[in-house]
């Protein structure tokens, strides 16, 4: 008998780059037909570039990227500590506004900082 666990609990993935990224690591990527692409304003992202990313990132690159759990998101505005949060310009992080909020801030951060945040997916 086959046994297989359909539970995958990382709070990674790897996926391949449908365009060259223009952010770099702890910015937001949206899941396109083929592949992430980085975040623009008002996009529901899939998550946040890991660390390990360093630009350039070219098209058809693998990037692994965060899913869940909490994370660092270089945020485009000055944010509170429980502000919730979506994609603003470049995959920063901006104030939600449209009643989708991606994650939540675990602190407080200016413009082009990386801060702690929690995917929420709200």
């Amino acid at each position: 008998m086959y046994i297989y666990n359909s539970v995958d609990n990382s709070p990674t993935r790897v996926f391949q780059t449908s365009a060259a990224l223009t952010g770099g690591a702890f910015t937001a990527v949206t899941l396109t037909e083929t592949g992430v692409a980085t975040s623009a304003a008002g996009d529901k992202p899939i998550g946040i570039l890991a660390a390990e990313t360093e630009l350039p990132v070219a098209r058809s690159e693998d990037v692994n990227v965060v899913v869940c759990g909490g994370t660092l998101w270089t945020v485009g505005e000055t944010i509170k500590a429980g502000d919730f949060l979506a994609a603003g310009a470049d995959g920063k992080a901006a104030k939600a506004s449209d009643g989708f909020a991606f994650a939540q801030a675990l602190e407080n951060g200016a413009a082009d900082q990386a801060i702690r945040v929690l995917i929420v997916r709200a």
